[in-house]
This record gives structure tokens, sequence and C-alpha cells, in this order.
């Protein structure tokens, strides 16, 4: 009967194993695609660079660099990171000669602060294709150290800090109940190192991320792109708040010792867990709730399990002043209770670890193919280690002492081994924790692509009408349109397949667009029909033979750029944030039982300092973003004034139809740029355009007529442009 429960706890233990096999880690902002795709051999030059990544990037720590062979930089400098879809960044191309051209870029990830930079190739022109598509193109992320040590300093200071109160709670109260035996002194001087350890892990953390940024290990603290951080971004929030937390708990620890201060520092430590976990690949995920919540449980059933090590092996060397019959009962209880509760608490992070695999790595041939899942492997040789060590300590360790107890056995020699099995698990879970840092700055197996399309289906008659509309923002999309019978198959005998736009808000002319059939029952077709933000019908017509036309109505609503993602509000955040910690740093400065001249001189500077930056950051008006909107209505009347602008002031060098032939374009250098292109709706916004004919074009031969152009000429000018854009 032993044999077969021993057994089916080894079968318990390889399960929970498989489960515990992959957990949530953080990501980078990898590159998805590209327009110009890489290698691409263009006949014309495309009218702007396009990138989409992974997760959203921090606008004014990215960039994009276009050059040519000769290293000269060749785009307008105009580096957008797309408010309205964070993960899209552009710039724009000046007019290329035939040549091969290189786009050089860095993203910096708001949701977990990691860089990536990489380059790719595309040609324009005469070019040798072949050559082009050898080239090969090229992302790396850094890999700092000071990074890694931040992380691991304040995931092990944390599984000290909440593993404590959960140990004593579950473990050492119920089981050491009524026999008068003290905490370990030793588990205060544990408390003050976690807490040193989440405050350095801070400050290396906050210096690490500016110095991602300049491209160094470490930036000093007045470099500014460490302030840039902390009062513009998502990211330096979070560290921002960690800070404040951190200290908060420093406060409670430094006051008079009771329950319920000590559940509230227990809170305080779950708080700081929950940061990293908004730092992490689940805050990137479309429906974040459930993955953060995933990931905070998974991390709270690794405190206790390594946490819990820690205290147990101080605990139990603590009972070494008993003597001996007292110390093997008292050891029993404790190793069996604490067995008891690391088994719940490792099927929690198996299942929550079961769940984040199928997030972040999706297939078995992703764990074996991929970096991350080669790296992952690596380290579930320690986890495989901490299993085979707790499986000797719960199967043969525990039933011995239990054994050795009840039958009045004063041999302290089990407990000796078994305080040195304590220390290799110990030293496993530190190795386990590294690799759980390093497996931080490593993209997972299963990236998905932030996914903005447009998707909706209906039932007519007998048919089941899909309609996508990609990527599902203002400009150019692509339409494609399903047809399914009411027996499950494909319908490719239409006669002819429609889509009628409508906008809600505006008075424009519906427009209409007849899609193509591939011969599967899709039916595809590209424009820039959605040409407003708003409220869209768009209604799908399926004509047949020997049916009735088959209508159906999708109404559709387009973002309009730059209202999805305000962070001007960041800095006042920031700014309330800085004067709660000087606030707390001043609680802490006159608490303190130091040296008064290091208390008023580095304390009080500390909180003088901070009450001041939350001060000047609280009292700065916050920015706002103020869009020209175009006051003149795109009508004949205003298209027909901006034509005859056109003909004088554009068409030597834009030539009539927008081409850049005029009869002085064609000896310009750079030559002037495709208006047809540029007059896509959703390419550029007609604030953009104005700008450009106000001010002239970055780079470029073009001038300035801000003082040639009333504003209201400008503005008839653009609306003119317009009309030249391709349908």
């Amino acid at each position: 009967m032993k044999i077969k429960r021993r057994a089916l706890w080894l079968i318990l233990i390889v399960l929970l194993y498989s489960a515990i096999a992959v957990t949530s880690v953080s990501a980078h902002a990898v590159l998805l695609r590209s327009n110009p795709q890489t290698n691409a051999v263009l006949t014309r030059t495309p009218i702007q660079v396009e990138l989409f990544f992974s997760e959203p990037l921090a606008p004014k720590l990215s960039s994009i660099t276009v050059i040519d062979a000769n290293n000269i930089v060749v785009d307008a400098g105009d580096v957008r990171v797309d408010p309205s879809d964070p993960t899209r960044m552009t710039v724009t191309l000046h007019v290329l000669t035939d040549g091969v051209y290189t786009v050089s870029w860095k993203a910096l990830s708001t949701i977990d602060g990691h860089q990536t930079v990489g380059t790719f190739p595309f040609a324009v022109g005469d070019a040798n294709a072949s050559a082009v598509q050898s080239m090969r193109q090229s992302s790396t992320a850094r890999l700092p150290f000071t990074a890694l040590l931040s992380k691991f300093l304040l995931l092990a200071s944390l599984a000290v800090l909440a593993g404590q109160r959960l140990f004593i709670a579950l473990v050492w109260d119920p089981a050491l109940r009524g026999n008068q035996i003290t905490q370990p002194a030793v588990w205060n001087i544990l408390h003050r190192i976690g807490l040193i350890g989440v405050l350095i892990s801070i400050g290396i953390g906050i210096l690490s991320q500016a110095g991602q940024a300049t491209g160094s290990e470490l930036a000093y603290p007045w470099n500014p792109q460490a302030g840039r951080i902390l009062t513009e971004t998502r990211l330096g929030l979070i560290w921002l708040g960690r800070l404040c937390l951190a200290m908060f708990a420093v406060r409670l620890a430094g006051g008079k010792e009771s329950a319920i201060t000590s559940w509230i520092g227990f809170s305080v430590h779950l708080c700081l867990l929950f940061t990293v976990t908004l730092t992490s690949h689940a805050a990137t995920e479309a429906r974040p709730l459930l993955p953060i919540l995933g990931d905070w449980l998974h991390m709270i059933g690794m405190t206790f399990w390594f946490g819990g090590l820690v205290h147990l092996f101080t605990g139990i060397r603590q009972l070494q002043q008993l003597e001996s019959q007292l110390r093997i009962k008292l050891t029993s209880v404790l190793t069996s209770r604490f067995s008891m509760n690391a088994i719940i608490f490792v099927a929690l992070i198996g299942l929550t670890g079961f769940y984040s695999a199928s997030l972040r790595v999706g297939s078995w041939s992703a764990l074996l193919t991929s970096l991350y899942g080669h790296v992952l492997i690596i380290k579930q040789a320690f986890v495989a280690g901490l299993l085979v060590i707790a499986a000797v300590n719960f199967l043969v360790i525990t039933p011995r002492l239990n054994r050795d107890r009840l039958g009045e056995i004063p041999d302290t020699r089990l407990i000796a081994r078994f305080g040195k099995i304590l220390m290799l698990e110990l030293t496993f879970a530190g190795l386990l924790l590294a690799s759980v840092s390093f497996l931080t700055y490593i993209p997972p197996a299963k990236i998905l692509s932030p996914n903005s399309d447009l998707v909706d289906a209906a039932k007519v008659d007998d048919l089941e009408i899909e309609l996508s509309i990609s990527p599902g923002r203002v400009g150019q999309n692509t339409f494609t349109l399903k047809l399914i019978s009411s027996d499950g198959h494909p319908v490719h005998s239409a006669k002819k397949v429609l889509l009628r736009f409508t906008p809600a808000e505006t008075n424009l002319a519906p427009s209409e667009l007849e899609l193509i059939g591939q011969g599967d029952g899709t039916f595809l077709a590209q424009g820039s029909y959605l040409s407003l933000a708003g409220d869209w019908q768009v209604q799908a017509v399926v004509r047949r033979e020997d049916k009735f036309d088959a209508f159906a109505n999708f109404n559709f609503t387009l973002q309009k750029p730059g209202s999805a993602n305000d962070t001007n509000g960041i800095p006042r955040q920031a700014g309330f944030v800085m004067l709660l910690i000087g606030f707390l740093s001043g609680l802490l400065t006159a608490s303190m039982k130091v040296n008064p001249v290091l208390r008023l001189g580095a304390g009080t500077s500390l909180t003088l300092f901070m009450i001041g930056l939350g001060v000047f950051y609280l009292t700065q008006p916050i920015p706002v973003a103020i869009e020209q909107v175009n006051p003149i209505p795109p009508n004949s009347q205003s298209v027909e004034v901006g034509k005859a602008l056109y003909i004088i002031h554009c068409v030597p060098c834009h030539g009539e139809s927008g081409t850049g032939d005029g009869p002085l374009g064609l000896v310009l250098n750079p030559r002037p740029a495709d208006l047809r292109l540029h007059a896509i709706p959703g390419v550029h916004t007609d604030e953009q355009l104005f700008e450009w004919i106000t001010n002239g074009f970055p780079g470029s031969s073009m001038p300035a007529f801000k003082t040639a152009l009333s504003d209201t000429e400008r503005w008839h000018l653009v609306n003119f442009i317009r009309t030249l854009a391709p349908e």
C-alpha cells in the first residue's frame, strides 16, 4: 500500500513538473512586418517606411533612419509612432534614385522597456534583385547585465519578503502553536535585507533602463534620458510606483510591530509583485486581465516556494538549541506542514504555468526549435532538480522524521542531513531565479501580431457573408469578402460582388468598389474608400444568376489617428507619485535613529528634492496636441480654387498629375515627391500636408509658401491635392 501511495505521489510530481515547464516572461517589441518588405526591389520610391511591432513603442525613444549606399540619410526625419496604433512607426522618404537603401530602426517597448535594434535592405529601380535578396536583415536586443541583476534582486527580495508572512501564517504558527518557540532573530535581518534588495534593484533598474535608451550599460542619475523615462513613459510611472511602495514598506518595517502592520506590509509586497506583472508579456495581450492575473498568481506561488524554503531552513536551524527529542518532533511537524502547503502552491504554479505556455509557446515544436524554447529547457533542469529534492523530502525524509518522532528516537543525524538537502534546494532555487531573469530578455516562441482588422459577418437568405477590412484604419485597405452557402460550401458563382461605402457623419456621397473573385468563394480588392475617421456603413451586394440580389449592411467605426494613446498626462501622474515619495522620505527621515547630521543632511535633502520635483511636474500645464482641422470643406468650389493655385505654384515641379515630372522637377535633386501617393487618405493628415505647404518639405528643394499663400489658399490647395490620390 505504501509503495502504491508513493508511486501516486511520484506521478503527481511528474505531472506538476510537466505543467510548470513554462513560466510567463516578458518580451521585446519584435519587428513583425514592414512596408517596404525586407529585400524588396521596388519600381518607384515608396512614400514612407512603415514598421509594425509586437508591442507598443515609446514615441520619443524609438526611431527610424534610412540611408543610401553612401551613408547619406534620405528620410525626412519625421519619425512618428502612430498614436492610434502605437505598434506602428513611420518615417517619410524623399524621392529616391535607383539603388540599394538600408533601414535602421530602434524600438523601445513601453511594456517592459527592452530595446531592440535592427536593419534591413530594400532597393529602388534598376538594381540587382538577386544581390539585394541575398542581403540579410538583422534584429538584435541588448542583454545588459545590470538589468538582469536588477530583475534577479527584485524577484529574490520579494520572495523573501512576501514568503516570510506566508510561511509564518501557514507553517510556523500552526506547527509550533503552544510550544513557546519564538521566531528566529535572523528573520528580522532577512526582512531588512529584502527591503534593501528591493530598493537597490529599483535604483539599478532605473539607471539600466535609461542606459538602454542611450546605448550604455548604466546611465548617470542626472542623465536627461533617465528623467524622460521616469516622467514621460508608462514604464517610468511603474518604476516610480514601485519605489513609492518600497518606501512605504520600509516605513511599516520601522514602526511598531503588530499583526495588522505585518499583513499591511504583506499586501504592499503583493502590490510590488503586481508591478512586475505589469511589465511582463501578459500586459501586451489584447485582453490582458486573465493573463496578468495568471502571471501574478504564478509569482505568488513561487514566492511561497522560494521564500518558504529560506525561512524553513533558518527556522530549523533555530531549533538546534532545543533538546533532541523536542527538536525532532518540531522539525517533523514543520516539514510535514510545509510539504502539504507546498503541494498547493506548486499546483498553482503548474496551472498558471500551463496557461502561460498556451499563450507564449503554443506547441512542442516551438519549444524545441526556438531560442526561447532552448533556454527554457535548460531552465527546466533546475526545476527538475528542485522537484526531485522536494520528492526526496516528502517521500523519504518526512516519513522518517515522523517515524523517529512517534518512536521517540533521539537521533538528530537525519535532521542534519535534511539541512544539507535544504541548502542544495536553495542553491537550485537561486539558479532558477537567475534563469527566469535571463528569460526575461528573450522573446517568446509564440508572438502574435496585434490585429486591428475590422471583421463582421451576416446571414442573408441562403448565404453567410463574412467581411474583413485590413488593416482597418483610415486610408488604404484590403477588402476581403467570403461567401458561404447554407450547407457550408464556398460560393464562387456570383456574377458581381460590390461594396458600397457611406459615412454616417458627413454629407459625402457614397462610393462603390467591385471585388474580384479568387475562385474559392473569396472576393478581394484594395482602395482608399474609408477616407475619414468615424462611423461607416459598408453594404455588401451579391448578384447571382436566377437569384435575388443579396444585401448585407455592416457598421464599422474607424478611430481618429491620435485618439487612442494619449500619454500627455503621464508627467502629472509622475509628479503626484514623486510628491508621495517625498512625503514618505520625510517620514522615514523623522523616524530614523541615526547620526543627526546624516539624517538631516541626506534625508532632508532627498525629501525636499522629491517634493520639489513633484510640485514642479504637478504645476506644469498638460501639453495638448492641437490638431489643425481643415476648415474648408472639400467641395467642388474649393477644389477648383486649389487646382488654380496648383497650376501656378506646383505644376512646374510636380507636373500636372503630381508625379514630379514638371519641367523644373526633372532637373532637381532630389526629385519632387509623387503627390499621388502622399494624397492617399490615412498616409498623412490634412494638417501634415498643410504644414509642408506652409514651411516646405525637410531636406528637399520645395519652398515654403507661408508668405506667398494665405491660410485659406493653402487649405484649398490641400483639398485639391487629395483629388490626385489613385482610386
